[in-house]
């Protein structure tokens, strides 16, 4: 999912709000989404980087850890997150062991001011995700 932020560029201190319903599929990660992703998102231009922040919402499909019947699995998720100019070569290391600062965890902006949202929204709904799923809290695995 691909915003132009050209409007929201012109100048440091622009905000603006994005609302969208979006089919996405993350199947080769195991993701099964039923539902389309809503987002309700918040964006700042703060010169050097883009800050976006609201909620995400979907439904997935998981398996019960205990009983393996599917079940539907709402997620509703708050995200803040960082977008930078900075160029993806400032960022790569070249195989060399580095100690990983916080700004290695920003996400690209794209050269022609564009934003991908779909890494950022996979990354948020996999870390959603309980690692022992239930589909009751008294499932005894029957």
């Amino acid at each position: 999912m691909k915003i132009d932020l050209t409007e929201l560029m012109r100048r440091v201190g622009n905000e603006a709000g994005l609302e969208d319903t979006e089919k996405v599929s993350f199947s080769e990660d195991g993701l099964v989404l039923l539902q389309p992703v809503k987002l309700n998102l918040h964006l700042v231009n703060t010169g050097q980087s883009v800050l976006v922040s609201g909620k995400i919402e979907t439904e997935a499909e998981l398996d019960c850890s205990r009983c393996l019947k599917k079940m539907r699995f709402p997620l509703k998720i708050d995200v803040a997150e960082e977008y930078s100019k900075r160029p993806t070569d400032e960022i790569a290391r070249k195989g060399k062991l580095v100690e990983l600062k916080e700004e290695d965890f920003i996400y690209p902006l794209g050269k022609d001011n564009t934003l991908d949202l779909t890494e950022m929204i996979r990354e948020n709904l996999l870390l959603a995700i309980p690692i022992k799923p239930l589909c009751q809290t008294a499932c005894k695995g029957e």
